[in-house]
């Protein structure tokens, strides 16, 4: 029969036990507590103290040693838990989860640092697009009078053209979390336009499997309704690829 102490009286018998097989190990005070506090068994540990003494640095190393592992085992853990069925988006979109290791995620630390102690600047060149402006007349030339009339600007090119290279590059249409890096199928183009209160960012959704003119009338539509305040949520939020600025 328990008596109302026998939990202490277990916990302090175990305390005790512990406590006579540190004692019939050969290391220093300060090594004993590091181990205790750590959770490290010192007869686990080589001692390179003379003949054979456990001393600090042997702790630590151990204590290394195990962390390493923790976090070895909890990268595979959740590796193991992706499973090759895609999941699906809150837009609707199926995405991969690619499981951040140790070290991506320490590489992620220190570029948010570097963006935000560090200063920047902005580095833009000259582009001769003659032949771009001549391609875009020929093309405007083409188009209908009344249904399916569309305007291509170099906008639309721009569009156009980052969803082909997403397509050549899918690692660049994925966005951060802090277990895994998000890597998206559909490749969904925000579009900064301005509005009398601010920026919103209409998408242009599947945009890698749209043609120019396709673009332009589905741009020209949601820019006149983000103007007017008058999308749905769904047409502004969960593009998978950074806002572009409207030329």
């Amino acid at each position: 029969m328990n008596t109302p102490n026998s939990g202490s009286t277990s916990s302090n018998l175990s305390q005790v036990k512990t406590a006579k097989i540190e004692d019939r190990i050969f290391a220093s005070p300060l090594a004993k507590r590091i181990a205790r506090e750590s959770g490290i068994e010192l007869g686990l540990i080589k001692g390179s103290g003379p003949h054979g003494r456990i001393v600090k640095c042997d702790v630590e190393a151990a204590k290394r040693n195990t962390d390493t592992k923790r976090i070895n085992d909890s990268t595979k853990t959740r590796a193991n838990e992706v499973t090759s069925l895609p999941a699906m988006s809150t837009t609707g979109g199926s995405f991969t989860e690619i499981p951040n290791s140790n070290i991506r995620k320490i590489i992620a630390d220190r570029l948010t640092s570097s963006a935000r102690d560090i200063p920047t600047y902005t580095v833009t060149i000259d582009c001769i697009i003659d032949g771009l402006l001549d391609m875009r007349s020929n093309l405007n030339g083409r188009s209908p009078k009344e249904a399916g009339k569309f305007k291509i600007t170099i906008n639309d090119f721009v569009i156009r053209a980052v969803a082909l290279a997403i397509r050549k590059v899918p690692e660049i249409n994925t966005s951060w979390t802090d277990e895994a890096i998000i890597q998206y199928d559909n490749i969904d183009i925000s579009v900064a336009v301005a509005f009398p209160d601010g920026l919103i960012t209409p998408i242009i959704r599947h945009a890698d499997q749209k043609g120019l003119a396709e673009i332009s009338i589905e741009m020209r539509q949601l820019a006149l309704r983000a103007r007017d305040n008058k999308l749905l949520p769904e047409e502004f939020q969960g593009g998978s690829f950074p806002a572009l600025a409207l030329i």
